[in-house]
């Protein structure tokens, strides 16, 4: 066990250092890559008649993780209609060194379960408006839609693979696109109720006019499952 343990801190360890070892780096036009580390610790509240929700608490480094951007903290709240459709909303607050954003969205997901196999198809419509203090600056606002196809592995009852493909669409723009998120990455159950998240995300933006960008994240979140039981009445 002790073995397994020092294995598995080893994984964590080698997946958040190694991307660090870059040279600081902004993205532009003769350089429009960089690299990102995105840490984070989420609370599932498990609750009854097909309802949950979800606290996310997230901290983000970019130019090669070596500036801290801030932090992104959400509440997210989901109701299953049935085996296959759930319903989801969530809102988001970024603080971060552009400014603040506030992100409310709303959509829903279709799933289907076959052996080990669970695929899913989840569409979202996001409304983001950037507040700043500056009141000779006007809000601005930008809504967004985005599709993501995911299909996870459960190889073992302690261990989900899962890899995921999202476009994300800007109302109003001429591209089509303005950015796509490629995500792979894989649950542990490290303790009861517990699940370490390491991902690694393969982002390609187009957002800016004159050159394309890339983004490629190294996340680490630890997941919190919470089952609330129905009270008799």
């Amino acid at each position: 066990m002790k073995s397994k343990k020092n294995a598995l801190l080893l994984v964590i360890l080698v997946f958040i250092v190694i991307p660090t070892y870059h040279v600081l780096a902004q993205t532009s036009k003769s350089d429009p890559k960089d690299n990102q580390g995105w840490y984070g610790v989420k609370l599932k509240l498990d609750l009854p008649n097909g309802w949950e929700t979800n606290l996310d608490f997230q901290t983000r480094f970019i130019n090669d993780l070596q500036l801290y951007n801030g932090s992104y903290s959400s509440i997210g709240v989901t109701k299953k209609i049935n085996n296959t459709i759930e319903l989801q909303s969530d809102y988001r607050l970024a603080l971060v060194q552009k400014g603040t954003f506030h992100r409310i969205s709303v959509g829903g997901e279709a799933t289907k379960e076959i052996d080990h196999f669970k695929m899913g198809l989840r569409l979202l419509i996001q409304n983001q408006l950037q507040d700043f203090e500056d009141e000779l600056k006007s809000n601005q606002k930008e809504v967004y839609w985005r599709a993501r196809f995911e299909t996870d592995y459960a190889p073992t009852d302690r261990i989900d693979l899962y890899i995921s493909t999202e476009p994300i669409m800007k109302f109003g723009e001429n591209r089509s696109i303005d950015n796509w998120r490629n995500t792979a990455g894989i649950k542990i159950q490290v303790a009861n109720r517990t699940k370490l998240n390491l991902f690694y995300i393969y982002r390609l933006d187009y957002a800016k006019a004159t050159y394309d960008r890339l983004f490629q994240v190294f996340g680490a979140n630890i997941e919190y499952t919470l089952k609330i039981k129905k009270g008799r009445s």
